[in-house]
């Protein structure tokens, strides 16, 4: 079985013809997958656009690493790379040219709905479908809609608005599509499943995201040996906020929170990590209230033990997305023992509440944000009661483990066909 994943977040260049710099939590994700598509009895190839130099924001992670990429169980395939109409118009015969290559070896091909202004999954799709290769449609963290609606709504000029809105539904129908006819759909999501509730069929399969892996996980007594702190409310209450600074993250919620507690004398403190379009705004909005002290911007840190090291100083994880993108920091921050507190999110309200982890708040409502802030500064055994609960359920939704049952539903359509035969591609 040769697994073809083909997606838009890309690879850069490295020092040598067989190097490329990855992001550091993709790599994660593509080494996972790997391990389960090789114990399923396959090969994963893995099809990206190649740029000269990762940006690792572009990478979709932390920082970006350079890697042989057979040394960590997967072969690559760069295509090209486009983030405009121009740039598609301008590489897109030979886009189609490389995807029939590679889509021509594959007895399998997952695609997704990333790629901008076209879906690379819809490019793929089509290829796939005339070579009769069994297809793998994936909603892979997000339901991407709500944020490119509110980007087309947000457009003053009128054209542009409509033209955005009508690309934006030209892609929500072309994802129904898929629905219908892959072989397999899985989402990670559960927005996406409300969303599509009525193509939802005996193919399509929901997971949770996680990037949570064995070593990730803390143990038992090293939460106890953390908590030893949240028992002293003279302390102050530090709170985190990690990943990429940009609007739709709602960091400045936060900071205004922050600000509201403090004018109550509440000992409170933030931290916030990554880096993004609008981390100057954030920097300005901290010093326009007078709370630059308590607020400290930390920039990017790599993921592993100089992310963990830094995370343990804090003791809240605070996300408040505004859209129903579902952060990774959701099962990472629980799988270090650190309590959350979220704004809602269809696609994760319902699992944090059943396991009781999370305060969860109206979203953009900075006001219950501070009070739930307050509630837990005031209330420290409802920290730890709701960092073991959630340390429990991060357990218990490893990567690993999501990555092992796709592999084995992808094996199975396998079984009437015969696989292809292995080879390199260049």
């Amino acid at each position: 079985m040769i697994y073809l994943l083909i997606n838009h977040v890309p690879l850069g260049k490295g020092s040598s013809p067989d190097k490329f710099f990855v992001g550091d939590l993709f790599l994660q994700d593509l080494r996972a997958q790997a391990r389960a598509i090789r114990a399923a009895g396959g090969k994963l190839i893995v099809a990206t656009p190649c740029v000269e130099k990762l940006d690792p924001l572009a990478g979709g992670s932390f920082n970006s690493i350079e890697i042989t990429p057979d040394e960590h169980g997967f072969e690559y395939f760069p295509l090209p790379r486009y983030i405009s109409m121009k740039g598609y118009l301008k590489v897109v015969r030979d886009l189609r040219r490389r995807l029939r290559k590679i889509i021509g070896v594959a007895d399998i091909v997952q695609m997704d709905y990333g790629g901008y202004p076209i879906m690379l999954g819809q490019e793929a799709w089509n290829i796939a479908t005339r070579l009769n290769k069994k297809r793998i449609w994936i909603f892979d963290g997000a339901d991407p809609f709500p944020r490119l609606e509110l980007n087309a709504k947000s457009e003053k000029n009128a054209l542009k608005r409509n033209a955005k809105l009508f690309a934006t539904n030209r892609k929500i129908a072309f994802c129904r599509k898929a629905i219908n006819q892959a072989d397999l759909v899985f989402a990670h999501n559960a927005a996406v499943v409300e969303r599509f509730k009525d193509d939802w069929n005996e193919r399509c399969h929901q997971f949770d995201r996680s990037f949570v892996t064995d070593d990730v996980l803390v143990t038992d007594e090293y939460l106890d040996q953390i908590s030893n702190r949240w028992k002293h409310q003279e302390l102050p209450l530090r709170l985190m906020c990690a990943g990429r600074q940009i609007a739709i993250k709602g960091t400045d919620h936060v900071i205004q929170a922050v600000s509201k507690l403090r004018k109550l004398s509440l000992n409170v403190e933030l931290d916030v990590m990554g880096d993004g379009d609008d981390l100057d705004n954030f920097k300005k909005l901290a010093q326009g209230l007078k709370v630059e002290s308590a607020v400290k911007f930390l920039g990017v840190v790599p993921y592993g033990k100089p992310l963990f090291d830094i995370w343990a100083r804090a003791d809240v994880m605070v996300i408040t997305n505004l859209t129903a993108e579902i952060s990774r920091n959701v099962l990472l921050g629980l799988a270090r023992g650190m309590p959350l507190i979220t704004y809602q999110n269809p696609g994760t309200d319902n699992l944090l509440r059943k396991h009781d982890c999370a305060v969860i708040v109206d979203r953009g409502d900075v006001d219950q944000l501070a009070a739930a802030i307050f509630l837990l500064h005031s209330q420290r055994d409802r920290m730890l009661k709701l960092a073991r609960n959630g340390l429990t359920l991060a357990r218990s939704k490893s990567l690993d483990e999501t990555h092992r049952s796709r592999a084995r539903l992808a094996a199975g359509l396998m079984q009437s066909q015969s696989p292809a035969k292995l080879q390199r591609i260049k």
